[in-house]
């Protein structure tokens, strides 16, 4: 029961790419499985699908790899954990930023991401003349995409803490970025899995580039935010390095005209002067994020206001009628309600105005009596 609620609240782009990433799996684990069976015993042919995954030397006879390769997982229990990936995180991301803007994020950031790791590998073939950088190596997975997703989050709810193992661990989602590149350079010094390291790090990357630069939100384009800036994903202490390179990048980009100069402020001298600033930046972007804000916290009481319909419908008939009923006994005047939201605790509460008193006929004037 619970499987098929969880099924049936999934947004339909979510679904859509958790039925495409099932089938190009299934599909390319049907062709390797006819591939190994028709093989001879002494030969032991790859687990590579030339037709869906991006094979580095056969890429220029199959174009659409380039997009068809991250939906792809050569293995079950990688399948397995894309599924429940996408399935949590497309569908928030899906019901914050909508179907259209969710998908363009995972077009962009997973072809980007695969495009650049492949000239990255015919590079190195290139450089080393090792045939096996061209036809036993596989660019697939979503790894781009999902550590997009992280960059994502913390564009969004970068203080949100989620905790595993019954709330013995737990972790901002800001930090879950650190973890996922821990992980990648671990398994390209254990397992030399350099395809994976190449998705991760260029997954964030991109997805940041796009946020930073390029996405539209309530009508502004990016975030340029001090809180977003490029040195935020790094350790404290690697933050002048980072800003030296960074600076020297977007001096470059200036010089030969690849980008517009902006003005200088005091911290934000790196990347985020791409675009030129729009007048009164600062506080449009303020308004956006308290907008953001506001609408996730609108989501959250919405989901638990709607366990209590079915009561609160029972109690607006009662005082309904309850009403009715005495409307003929006496008059009385409606006060209005004041509803007042706490931003801080989120909670909502109401309340009425002192009345003001009723002047009648009998209690306006009094009339002096005299005796003689």
């Amino acid at each position: 029961m619970a499987i098929k609620t969880i099924i049936a609240n999934v947004p339909p782009l979510t679904k859509s790419l958790m039925t495409a990433v099932i089938s190009f799996s299934l599909a390319a684990y049907i062709y390797v499985y006819r591939l190994r069976s028709e093989a001879d015993i002494d030969t032991i042919p790859l687990n590579i699908c030339p037709f869906i995954g991006l094979i580095p030397g056969f890429a220029f006879y199959a174009p659409w790899t380039l997009l068809t390769a991250f939906l792809y997982e050569d293995n079950l229990l990688s399948l397995l954990f894309s599924l429940v990936v996408i399935l949590f995180c497309g569908k928030y991301l899906e019901r914050v930023w909508g179907s259209k803007e969710l998908l363009k994020f995972i077009v962009v950031v997973g072809l980007t991401t695969n495009v650049i790791t492949w000239v990255a590998i015919l590079l190195t073939y290139y450089l080393s003349a090792n045939d096996a950088y061209l036809y036993q190596l596989q660019i697939n997975g979503m790894a781009g995409v999902f550590s997009g997703f992280l960059v994502a989050f913390k564009h969004l709810i970068p203080e949100y803490r989620i905790a595993i193992m019954g709330g013995k661990i737990s972790i901002r989602v800001k930090n879950l970025l650190g973890v996922a590149t821990l992980v990648s350079i671990l398994s390209l010094v254990l397992f030399k899995a350099m395809v994976f390291y190449n998705l991760v790090n260029l997954g964030w990357l991109v997805a940041w580039v796009y946020i930073r630069f390029f996405k539209y939100q309530d009508g502004l384009q990016g975030d340029r935010s001090e809180a977003f800036a490029i040195q935020t994903f790094f350790p404290e202490f690697l933050h002048p390095i980072v800003l030296l390179i960074s600076n020297t990048v977007y001096g470059i980009l200036v010089k030969f005209r690849l980008c517009r100069p902006g003005p200088r402020s005091y911290h934000d001298v790196e990347l985020g002067n791409l675009l030129n600033p729009i007048p009164g930046s600062a506080r449009a972007e303020a308004e956006r994020r308290r907008a953001l804000a506001l609408k996730a916290l609108d989501m959250r009481l919405s989901h638990k206001g709607s366990s209590n319909n079915a009561s609160q419908a029972a109690s607006s008939t009662a005082t309904t009628t309850a009403a009715a009923a005495t409307s003929h006994e006496a008059p009385s005047l409606a006060r209005p309600e004041t509803i007042l939201f706490d931003a801080e605790t989120g909670s909502i509460s109401k309340s009425s105005p002192p009345s003001s008193p009723v002047m009648t006929p009998f209690n306006s004037v009094t009339i002096p009596t005299h005796k003689d």
